[in-house]
């Protein structure tokens, strides 16, 4: 994504139609979208606010208000035309569709959303994050990298408005204060997520971070997507603990008794929050939930396998084999799931929800086929790369990742039928492996 320079109030030829807006932004209960009632934003009084700057004949529009509006409505967008929403008789929303796609892409590709602290540019920058596959489309591959930058604008951005602090929120008015709070979180959220999934300190490292989480709305229709946003939030505060305390070379314990007492108290704590997962599942009727399990599981399988360094020999417990083969389970469960809904292309779910998640669980269980010589793990990897079959056209990185899988689940099939002795020492007792 190449900066552009522009000036930071533009005017915009705008296509979208008034009275298709005013539909958009009637707040009926029966109507309000998914995509409105999560995460980043909840509040349809932003969306209203954002198009009247943008629409006004008056003022002129920021660029980051260009780009939030575009962006949000292009999630609403593809959410109405999923659900056959009776708007797709009235209005052509596929065109619609296009436009907020293009204009979005071409407001993100400036400079001012990048560089200029806002609440419209961080809405826009996580917006861009979110919006992964269009984000890249020119580029035709997912690429971690171009997260990263967003994100770490996202955060500076943050930093320099003190969205971190409590005391920023003291004199904003309770419904602004909980908007920002949200979009902090979601961008914290974030930020952890790829610091341990890319192996990179993270950009709130050191930073004092006392502002509370968003309140939970009373509405009982609304309530179990705040308390699922809260979830999010523990989960990456875990992924945190993780990297920083076991990963991260500058700051990672050294002492064995040290590291396991760590590891088990983090593990014991991720189960309890799965407990709680569970209680706010029952009360969620809406199917997309399922993909915690496989971020869960994930960090959960990365947690464990930080243990398995003993002096010069690496194992991997029989802890860490179960939370790898749940997390591939979890994939297969979920997949299926987007497929139905249409609310996800096959290649949205794959930088979405593949990309933010680790390979470790596939590699874990890789290990432990060839060293059992267990034909139910190889099973497990071929359904996995099965899946992979339905999008590895979407661009280079799903092809890639499809390549890499598949060769891996041949390695291990051959040999579990060829007589070549097992890799590593397996401990059937212990259900562990040693690997030298």
């Amino acid at each position: 994504m190449r900066g552009k320079s522009c000036p930071s109030h533009t005017k915009v030829t705008v296509l979208l139609l008034p009275s298709f807006l005013v539909f958009i932004l009637t707040n009926n209960p029966a109507r309000h979208p998914i995509f409105l009632s999560s995460y980043a934003i909840s509040d349809l009084q932003i969306v209203e606010d954002l198009c009247k700057s943008v629409l006004s004949e008056t003022s002129r529009a920021s660029v980051g208000q260009v780009a939030s509006m575009h962006g949000v409505l292009f999630f609403v967008l593809k959410e109405f035309i999923a659900m056959n929403d009776e708007l797709c008789q009235k209005f052509d929303l596929t065109t619609h569709l296009l436009h907020c796609e293009k204009a979005f892409a071409a407001a993100m590709e400036t400079y001012d959303v990048l560089a200029v602290p806002s609440f419209e540019n961080i809405l826009a920058l996580t917006m861009g994050v979110i919006t992964i596959t269009q984000m890249i489309k020119a580029q035709g591959e997912a690429k971690p990298s171009l997260y990263w930058r967003l994100v770490s604008a996202a955060v500076a951005h943050c930093q320099s408005l003190g969205y971190h602090r409590e005391t920023t929120y003291r004199n904003i008015l309770s419904g602004k204060a909980d908007n920002i709070r949200r979009l902090f979180w979601t961008v914290y959220i974030f930020d952890k997520n790829m610091s341990l999934l890319l192996g990179r300190v993270s950009n709130m490292q050191g930073v004092m971070i006392d502002v509370r989480y968003p309140a939970i709305s009373s509405d009982l229709g609304r309530r179990a997507w705040d308390e699922s946003f809260i979830m999010g939030i523990r989960l990456a505060e875990f992924q945190d603990r993780i990297f920083t305390s076991l990963y991260n070379a500058a700051t990672s314990i050294k002492d064995a008794s040290e590291r396991a007492r760590l590891i088990s108290d983090l593990e014991s704590a991720m189960e309890q929050w799965h407990l709680e997962l569970k209680q706010v599942r029952r009360n969620h009727q809406y199917y997309f939930i399922t993909n915690w399990d496989i971020s869960f599981y994930s960090t959960l399988t990365l947690l464990l396998h930080a243990s398995s360094k003993i002096g010069e020999e690496s194992q991997i417990s029989s802890r860490c084999f179960n939370a790898a083969r749940n997390s591939l389970l979890a994939h297969l469960n979920s997949f299926p799931q987007y497929q139905s809904s249409k609310l996800l292309s096959d290649g949205e779910y794959f930088n979405w929800i593949l990309l933010f998640s680790s390979l470790t669980p596939f590699l874990v269980i890789f290990l432990h086929a060839i060293s059992e010589k267990d034909t139910e793990s190889v099973g497990l990897l071929s359904q996995v790369v099965g899946t992979f079959e339905t999008f590895r056209k979407v661009s280079h990185g799903a092809e890639r990742l499809y390549q890499v899988c598949t060769t891996f689940t041949n390695i291990a099939e051959r040999i579990i039928q060829s007589q070549q002795s097992s890799v590593g020492i397996y401990d059937q007792q212990g259900s562990s492996l040693r690997l030298p």
